[in-house]
């Protein structure tokens, strides 16, 4: 059976969407707390009192989801852009690691052009894989005539 490649793009969508998602809402709440306790005491009673007068740096790379499109900035302060870098880092790394995956998998689904290949080649996706199509009637009608019924009805115009 012949793979098009928007069945091997179904097939990567849905086996990536059994890969648990990074929680973002998480990841946010962990992130502000490691960065105001990286910030000096000064700012850190600022960002008590009024977060919203300190300076904000845009995460959108770590804290993009799909669903909280307003929520990548978070308050700074004092915070060097190393220091915030650093407490990013293994955020990215979790990212990087989930996007080598799934072109990885990308790579090796879109190599394959028939089931049996996907099979040979990704047998523990099986779930994953088309069915092979079974012929709609065991019976079908034998085409007799076709040209001569075409014919009489005046096929090929002149």
């Amino acid at each position: 059976m012949r793979i098009d490649k928007y069945t091997r793009q179904s097939i990567v969508r849905a086996i990536m969407a059994d890969v648990p998602k990074p929680d973002k809402a998480k990841r946010r709440t962990d992130l502000q707390a490691a960065i105001v306790k990286a910030m000096s005491p000064a700012v850190r009673k600022v960002f008590k009192e009024s977060p919203g007068a300190l300076k904000t740096h845009y995460f959108g790379d770590v804290l993009y989801d799909n669903v909280n499109w307003g929520s990548r900035e978070l308050v700074v302060g004092d915070v060097t852009k190393e220091k915030l870098d650093e407490l990013a880092k293994p955020y990215k790394e979790e990212d990087d690691a989930i996007h080598a995956a799934h072109s990885k998998l990308e790579s090796a689904i879109e190599g394959c052009t028939t089931r049996k290949s996907l099979m040979t080649r990704l047998p523990e996706f099986e779930k994953y894989y088309p069915t092979e199509a079974a012929p709609m009637s065991k019976s079908v009608p034998a085409l007799a005539n076709v040209m001569a019924d075409l014919s009489k009805l005046g096929w090929p115009k002149k």
